[in-house]
C-alpha cells in the first residue's frame, strides 16, 4: 500500500521535474550570463537603423505628387502601366509610395515603392489576393504616364509623408528569432514577468517600442512573432510596416497593422496583417 501512496503523491527520493527555467539558468551559466547588464550587452548589437513615416494632415494635392513620396492622392505610373488589379479584375486602392532618398532605409536596388490593397477583400496574408508591392527599380520622369483614380473607388485623403531617422530592436515576440540567450537571460532574470527586463533593456537603449509606420529595422506585432524565412532558413528582412493611419483615413481592421518583407537577393516578398 505504502509504495501506492508514493507512485500517487511522490516520495522522498522522487526527484522533481526540471522546469525549463533551470533548463535556461544551466545554460546560461555555462556562457557566464546571469545579470541584467549581460542582458543589455547581449541585445545592444541588434539594434538597427529605422525610417519613421510620419503622415501629415491631408492637403491639396500638388500638381508634381507623381514624384513625391506620400499617401493617397495619385501614384507614379509610366508608359505601358495600367492601375493595378486584383485576379478578378477590380482595382486596388492605392495606399502610399516612398521615393528612395538614399538615407531613408530602402534597399538600394529600389528606387520606389508603391503598395496597393483591396479593403474589401481584406486580406490577412501573402497567400490570399488583394494586395500588391510594386516595386522600381529605376525612375525615368520623361516617360511618366497620369492614369486617373478609377471611378469604382472612393476618393482617397492626399498627405504628404516625412521621415524621422531611430533605430529599432526586436520586440518581446520576436526577440527568440534573434537572440535566444536574450530571451532566456530575461526569463530567469523574472519568472513571473519575463518580458519586464527585455523592455526595460529596450527603453534604456533607444526608448519605448511604439507600434508605428516605419522602413526597415525590426516590426513590432499586434498578435504575435510571423516574420518569414528566405530560402537559407534566416529571418526575411523588413521593408516596411504601416500603422493605422489617421490622417490618411486607413484602419487595418481593428487598430491593426500591415507588414510587408522583402528578399533583396531573391526579390521576393511576403506580406501579413494583424489586428486586435
Amino acid at each position: 500500500m505504502s509504495n501506492i501512496f508514493k507512485n500517487l503523491f511522490g516520495g522522498k527520493g522522487k526527484k522533481k521535474a526540471e522546469s525549463h527555467f533551470d533548463k535556461y539558468r544551466a545554460e546560461l551559466i555555462t556562457e557566464n550570463l546571469s545579470t541584467y547588464n549581460d542582458l543589455l550587452i547581449l541585445v545592444k548589437p541588434l539594434i538597427k537603423k529605422a525610417t519613421k513615416l510620419i503622415v501629415q494632415k491631408p492637403s491639396i494635392q500638388p500638381e508634381n505628387s507623381q514624384l513625391k513620396s506620400h499617401f493617397g492622392g495619385q501614384p507614379y505610373f509610366e508608359r505601358n502601366e495600367e492601375w493595378p488589379k486584383n485576379k478578378k479584375g477590380k482595382h486596388l486602392d492605392f495606399i502610399f509610395q516612398v521615393f528612395n532618398t538614399g538615407d531613408n532605409g530602402l534597399p538600394d536596388n529600389l528606387k520606389l515603392i508603391q503598395f496597393y490593397y483591396d479593403f474589401e477583400e481584406f486580406t490577412w496574408d501573402s497567400d490570399s489576393d488583394g494586395w500588391l508591392l510594386k516595386t522600381y527599380d529605376a525612375i525615368d520622369e520623361e516617360n511618366i504616364k497620369m492614369i486617373s483614380r478609377p471611378s469604382e473607388l472612393e476618393k482617397s485623403k492626399y498627405c504628404d509623408l516625412t521621415f524621422q531617422q531611430i533605430e529599432s530592436l526586436p520586440d518581446w515576440e520576436g526577440i527568440e528569432v534573434h537572440s535566444f540567450n536574450a530571451n532566456k537571460l530575461s526569463c530567469i532574470l523574472n519568472e513571473d514577468k519575463p518580458w519586464e527586463n527585455y523592455r526595460k533593456v529596450c527603453e534604456d537603449l533607444i526608448g519605448e517600442l511604439d507600434f508605428q509606420s516605419q522602413i526597415g529595422g525590426y516590426p513590432k506585432w499586434v498578435q504575435g512573432e510571423s516574420t518569414p524565412n528566405k530560402p537559407d532558413g534566416e529571418a526575411m528582412d523588413l521593408l516596411f510596416q504601416i500603422d493605422s493611419e489617421e490622417n490618411a483615413d486607413i484602419m487595418w481592421g481593428d487598430s491593426g497593422l500591415i507588414y510587408v518583407f522583402y528578399d533583396k537577393e531573391t526579390k521576393r516578398n511576403e506580406f501579413t496583417l494583424q489586428c486586435y
